[in-house]
């Protein structure tokens, strides 16, 4: 299944596809590498310090394209970007090791590329973006209490997602582990199994959690302009065990709101996306 032209075309501002290498002789073809993103392996200054960077940016992606290569090598997935093999592997039980891999290194990246060194509110960006956003949660503040809320309540790794759906309304997704947030795909793992809730539904009084279609392939798909990392090796370092709460608050100041308007789309909303 092809990803639908028009969301296509908004997440590419998002994720770049990962380049290839030249084959060498006394190396394994290498088919993806690290994406470059703004920052400096200096880290985040109150969110990231140096060893923390090295290890949720440099070493952890690094690690997982490095596998993500291996894995499609020499198969039909060798040329294509990780969110696409992310989509297309993610309803074939048989390639689970490759899902995971090519997901959460789109997640990752996703997450990366929306902080900045510098300290800025939402008020930068746009006045659509302000008007998505007290439309969807009244106001800012409300989107940020909950979004804290959805991520203090996961217990366990994963990222919070602020997605935009095709009625243009904006809502938050929780996807475990190394789900996709994209629900055409059938893999958003989006469900706590210890609880069986949708936190994002059951925890806000203004919008619920994106859910999977109700009729029929097509009523799935969003688009995600905005997620923060909940995996535990990107906040212990710096914050220790009890410092999650401490990490969402330093993760808020470093948004790079700019970033997260690029990701609207230009003219109108993605509706019904054609499946082939």
């Amino acid at each position: 299944m092809s990803v639908p032209l028009m969301l296509r075309r908004q997440v590419l501002r998002a994720f770049s596809p990962l380049t290839r290498k030249p084959q060498t002789f006394h190396k394994p073809r290498s088919l993806h590498s690290m994406p470059v993103i703004s920052l400096t392996e200096e880290g985040v200054p109150g969110l990231f310090s140096e060893k923390a960077f090295k290890t949720a940016w440099t070493d952890y992606q690094n690690h997982l394209v490095e596998k993500l290569s291996a894995l499609t090598a020499g198969t039909g997935f060798d040329g294509m970007d990780a969110m696409d093999i992310a989509i297309a592997t993610a309803r074939q039980p048989d390639q689970a090791s490759i899902f995971n891999y090519a997901s959460q290194a789109y997640n990752n990246h996703f997450f990366f590329q929306s902080l900045q060194s510098t300290q800025t509110g939402p008020e930068r960006a746009t006045p659509q973006f302000q008007s998505y956003v007290t439309s969807s949660f009244t106001d800012v503040a409300a989107l940020k209490a909950e979004l804290f809320a959805t991520a203090n309540a996961m217990f366990g790794n994963g990222y919070v997602w602020l997605v935009l759906d095709q009625a243009g309304v904006l809502r938050i997704l929780c996807t475990y582990n190394a789900g996709t947030p994209y629900g055409a795909s059938y893999r958003r793992q989006d469900t706590d199994m210890n609880t069986g809730l949708k936190l994002g539904s059951e925890l806000s009084p203004y919008t619920s959690a994106v859910r999977h279609a109700a009729k029929g392939k097509t009523g799935g798909w969003v688009i995600p302009v905005l997620n923060v990392n909940v995996w535990e090796h990107s906040w212990l370092e710096d914050f220790g065990i009890l410092g999650k709460d401490d990490y969402l608050r330093a993760w808020w100041d470093r948004i790079d709101w700019l970033v997260v308007q690029s990701r609207f789309p230009t003219k109108g909303v993605a509706r019904t996306p054609l499946i082939k």
